[in-house]
């Protein structure tokens, strides 16, 4: 991940962390899993893309996985799994082992209706929904992407959001969660990872 002049970071080196986030990948063939965080480093697996679930209308399923680590852009998965009782269908085959991958194929959910400029319940907060609206609706789970990690705070990137949509008009972006991006994307600390897909959880 290249550095932006006045951009929010992760930290350094490698961080511990512990929470759910989902697989956001559309390519047929799917993501690939590597045993180290970075392209350099050999693929042991490799998990499937966003399927449709059979209800109607039909509901975009990712693969869940739990994230142990992060480090520079990437991040250590185990525990890979579909959703069966949102698919409606039998499991994929995947990778369930441990692993690495880049933090742009993956999102999370969160139930926090704050977001800060450090993993720090008492940091600045830079971005904030109005009226108590969360960052856990489809718009903001299908336009982030990780950046680094916490314990159980996520560094996420978002953007750019859909043109008129109802989350832009309740959301208050403040310029340090924009600093150093390209225009209409914006980042922020977030806590309260939800790792339920098809129901709301309160993220604790």
């Amino acid at each position: 991940m290249l550095a932006q002049p006045g951009a929010l970071l992760p930290p350094g080196g490698q961080a511990r962390c512990s929470f759910g986030a989902f697989v956001n990948e559309t390519d047929p063939e799917g993501l690939n899993v590597r045993a180290g965080p970075g392209v350099g480093h050999k693929i042991v697996g490799r998990l499937p893309p966003v399927t449709q679930s059979k209800s109607d209308p039909p509901i975009r399923a990712m693969v869940e996985v739990e994230v142990t680590a992060g480090s520079d852009g990437w991040f250590q998965i185990r525990k890979a799994r579909d959703n069966e009782a949102l698919t409606e269908a039998t499991a994929r085959p995947m990778f369930k082992g441990s692993g690495w991958v880049s933090g742009r194929k993956l999102t999370v959910k969160s139930q926090a209706d704050t977001g800060r400029e450090r993993p720090d319940a008492k940091a600045p907060a830079i971005i904030a929904g109005r009226d108590g609206m969360a960052f856990d609706s489809d718009a903001f789970i299908q336009n982030g992407r990780l950046l680094g990690c916490s314990g159980k705070w996520v560094l996420v990137e978002y953007g750019p959001l859909p043109a008129g949509s109802d989350v832009l008009e309740a959301l208050e972006v403040k310029p340090a969660a924009r600093a150093g991006l390209e225009p209409g994307r914006f980042r922020a600390w977030l806590d309260r990872i939800c790792a339920v897909q098809e129901t709301s959880c309160d993220g604790g």
